[in-house]
This record gives C-alpha cells, sequence and structure tokens, in this order.
C-alpha cells in the first residue's frame, strides 16, 4: 500500500509534498554548486533530465519507501529546499532523512525548523522507531544540525561512496524513538 506523505506546517514554512511544477526549481536548486557539495551519492545536476529523473524518482507509482518534501517559506512562498525520506523498511520501523537548502536561507534556523516537524511526523504517525543521517565528514554543518536534534555519531562508514573512481567517508548517525523524546523537549525549553 502507498503511503501518502502530507502537506506539513511550521512556523515558518509549509513542506509540500514534491510535484511535477516543481522542475525549474530542483533544476536551479540541485545545480548549485554548494548545493550539491556534499550530495555524493549522485552525479552532480548539470541537466534538466537529471532535474526530471529526481522528480521521476518521487512521483513514481511505487514511492511508497520513499518520499520528498519542497520546503517554502509562508512570507513570500519561496522554495528553498528540500527533505525527506529514503529506504523506509517498514517491518524494521526505520527510514533515513536527506536534506539539503540553498545557500540565500543557510544560518536562518530554517532546515533546522523543517527537519523538526518531519521527525515529529516520522515518529508520530510513520511508527518510525530509528532514523539514519548519512553525512559527508567535512559538512561539519550537517553534523552540527544532526546532532542538534538529537542523531548520534554511530560510526564512520569507510569508503561507502564511489563517484568518479574516488572513494568517500560517510557518518552514520541515528536518531532513535526514546532519545526524540528528550531532545524534543529539550528543544521545546530553549
Amino acid at each position: 500500500m502507498k503511503h501518502v506523505f502530507p502537506a506539513l506546517a511550521t512556523e515558518r514554512l509549509i513542506l509540500r509534498p514534491i510535484s511535477p511544477g516543481d522542475l525549474a526549481f530542483i533544476f536551479q536548486h540541485f545545480a548549485a554548486p554548494d548545493v550539491g557539495r556534499y550530495l555524493l551519492d549522485d552525479a552532480p545536476v548539470t541537466t534538466r533530465t537529471q532535474a526530471q529523473a529526481i522528480l521521476d524518482f518521487y512521483l513514481s507509482p511505487d514511492a511508497s519507501f520513499h518520499n520528498r518534501w519542497v520546503i517554502v517559506r509562508r512570507d513570500d512562498g519561496c522554495p528553498i529546499g528540500t527533505c525527506g525520506f529514503h529506504k523506509w523498511i517498514q517491518p524494521y520501523h526505520k527510514v533515513e532523512v536527506g536534506y539539503d537548502l540553498s545557500p540565500s536561507a543557510w544560518k536562518q534556523g530554517y532546515m533546522t525548523e523543517a527537519l523538526h516537524r518531519i521527525l515529529t511526523y516520522a515518529f508520530a504517525e510513520m511508527a518510525i522507531n530509528r532514523v539514519e543521517a548519512v553525512v559527508y565528514p567535512q559538512n561539519s554543518a550537517s553534523i552540527r544540525l544532526a546532532e542538534r536534534l538529537g542523531f548520534v555519531r554511530e560510526g564512520l562508514m569507510r569508503e561507502v561512496i564511489c563517484r568518479d573512481g574516488r572513494f568517500y567517508d560517510h557518518w552514520l548517525m541515528a536518531l532513535l524513538r526514546r532519545d526524540w523524546a528528550g531532545a524534543d523537549e529539550e528543544m521545546a525549553r530553549e
């Protein structure tokens, strides 16, 4: 059965499921060098065909085990990034999270706000017990974000990704349901 991922809202953001009309944004967003710098699991986006392939992946009829939300600012309706889940293994109650933000929206707390919302959704609505994040070690901003949300570095996956003949290490980070409750309460106090 296909899981239908709803639009979600935060104080400053709307997280809406990716749609066919997002092609121009997806191309512009993922073609930006600063956005793709640490996204080593795929070739850099340089053509609309590659952007269309991203859309096709998330819109495919069998997309029940992954999704992507476009992150849109409420105040001006501008899309500023994406976030979502990959590799949802329902019998194990686990999923992998992915996220990216346009440089013009960096250091404003948008991704913390968006991820907080989708993590709450994962634990409350999807019956998830474990959320994993796979992060390139040089992406210190992403590591800090994940740790701020309660993720723990579980281990360095050595040479786990190969791109253009070069191998890259990545941190395996995870957040458990039982840890989220405490992290969520702590964030609310801040």
